[in-house]
């Protein structure tokens, strides 16, 4: 039995029996692991409030080969929950990042890139909560990260590239835009103009919310209210957009996510 040190993000966690704890744990070193805490629930010495959701934590388990959960000995805070766990809304949002990072990745398998985004993402989000376009940001560097994203940049069937004006055919089943002349042959749905786009746009950097993206999204010069009505009709074919790819596509339904529309999205 080997001992191991390691930084790891809190994904999950369940009693089990009287006083454990059954615990997932994004680490840096070794990915995704899934721990039991003996002693977990009662322990005042070991594990007194660092297994909660959302923490980042130094942890030491010990591992047999070919068992498939490791036994947590000991576990010490590096960034704690706090700013997260008082706000329905950022645990809303924290919610569904971990449980995204929980779903796509498999066991064992390292991923270091996607460690440090999910731990910044948790960092950020103590001070402030997020608004839709960092949301959207987000989900798509992790898509990014994990090689996941949908192409929205030629057409997922032909291979040909497409002007911003074109893409308006997203394919759940294919996995991304379609041209005009494919489109009439595969299923898909049309949204408007300027929509696929700006999910590019989400990818490249979050900055200040645009809501005169197109002229067929909304027209420049209108009032507040329209502006409003226009960005959350924006961010409704997006939504739509991003449900049905992870849904078909990656085979995933989120139950984090049914709440951050609940509480996050605007309705």
């Amino acid at each position: 039995m080997s001992l191991y040190k390691d930084e790891a993000i809190v994904l999950f966690k369940r009693a089990f029996g009287e006083s454990d704890k059954i615990i997932r744990l994004f680490t840096h070193k070794s990915g995704k692991i899934a721990a039991i805490a003996k002693g977990g629930s009662k322990s005042q010495k070991r594990f007194m409030n660092t297994l909660e959701l959302f923490n980042c934590i130094n942890v030491e388990y010990f591992e047999k080969t070919g068992k498939g959960l490791v036994r947590l000995e000991n576990a010490y805070i590096l960034e704690a929950n706090h700013g997260i766990e008082e706000n329905i809304k950022k645990v809303c949002t924290a919610g569904f990042f971990t449980e995204l990072v929980d779903r796509l990745t498999k066991e064992r398998e390292r991923h270091d890139e996607l460690f440090y985004l999910l731990k910044d993402i948790l960092k950020t989000l103590k001070q402030a909560e997020f608004n839709y376009t960092d949301i959207v940001y987000n989900h798509m560097k992790i898509l990014e990260t994990l090689g996941f994203m949908p192409n929205l940049t030629e057409c997922v069937y032909c291979g040909n590239k497409m002007d911003v004006e074109e893409k308006v055919c997203f394919s759940s089943e294919k996995g991304g835009v379609l041209c005009r002349a494919c489109s009439s042959a595969l299923p898909h749905k049309t949204y408007n103009e300027g929509v696929i786009e700006r999910i590019l746009l989400f990818c490249k950097g979050r900055g200040e919310r645009d809501y005169r993206l197109t002229d067929r999204v909304m027209d420049e010069g209108i009032s507040s209210k329209k502006e409003s009505k226009g960005y959350v009709f924006l961010e409704r074919q997006i939504q739509d957009i991003m449900e049905g790819f992870m849904s078909y596509h990656l085979d995933v339904e989120l139950r984090s996510y049914r709440l951050l529309k609940r509480y996050v999205f605007k309705q």
